[in-house]
């Protein structure tokens, strides 16, 4: 199965281009690309808001967000049959990691904000680090994946940082701080050998 987006062009409400929130996501995008664990036109932040979520917009750099890079997400279909559709308003569609961040939004009330990078060393983390990981890899966007995140979170309740198995990891926290923290924090025990 593949995604879907039905896009509204218009651009995104005044009041929520001036929430706070984006800028100090776009700085986080600065600070992990800065890092190494953003990678070119790679990773998506987003945050929750009233209306659904506001995420990157696909193929954006996490070095260099701007304003016209912000999508709501208003909702994310999964019908009996067919593709996943993602509702979607601004000027771009979003990431095509949509999916993942609205299933984790779904399954865990409190995550406030979720951070998808698309870092090597997956097999460190989950060996050395221990960190739990998802089982089979679906492609990104897909019924399969969303279901498998489901899965995921289902049996692994309290987690806040998981490995996509071969894709990425995966941290959400209460706060757009705590969940850029907690990457740093699992990346200095990586470079620190565990």
């Amino acid at each position: 199965m593949r995604v879907g987006h039905r896009r509204d062009g218009r651009p995104l409400p005044q009041e929520l281009l001036g929430d706070p929130r984006l800028e100090l996501l776009a700085a986080w995008g600065r600070r992990l690309a800065g890092s190494g664990l953003s990678p070119g036109e790679s990773g998506n932040l987003s945050c929750r808001v009233a209306d659904g979520f506001l995420i990157t917009r696909t193929r954006v750099a996490l070095a260099a967000i701007e304003p016209e890079d912000w999508v709501l997400v208003s909702g994310v279909n999964r019908p009996p049959r067919g593709e996943v559709l993602v509702e979607s308003r601004g000027a771009a569609d979003p990431s095509r990691d949509a999916a993942v961040h609205a299933t984790v939004y779904e399954q865990l009330p409190g995550a406030a904000a979720i951070f998808h990078l698309h870092v090597g060393r997956l097999d460190e983390l989950q060996g050395r680090l221990g960190v739990p990981a998802t089982t089979t890899y679906y492609q990104a966007g897909t019924r399969e994946s969303m279901e498998e995140i489901e899965r995921f979170l289902t049996s692994h309740p309290a987690t806040r940082y998981f490995v996509l198995v071969d894709h990425g990891i995966v941290a959400w926290g209460e706060s757009i701080d705590d969940t850029g923290a907690l990457v740093e924090a699992h990346q200095r025990a990586l470079e620190e050998g565990g």
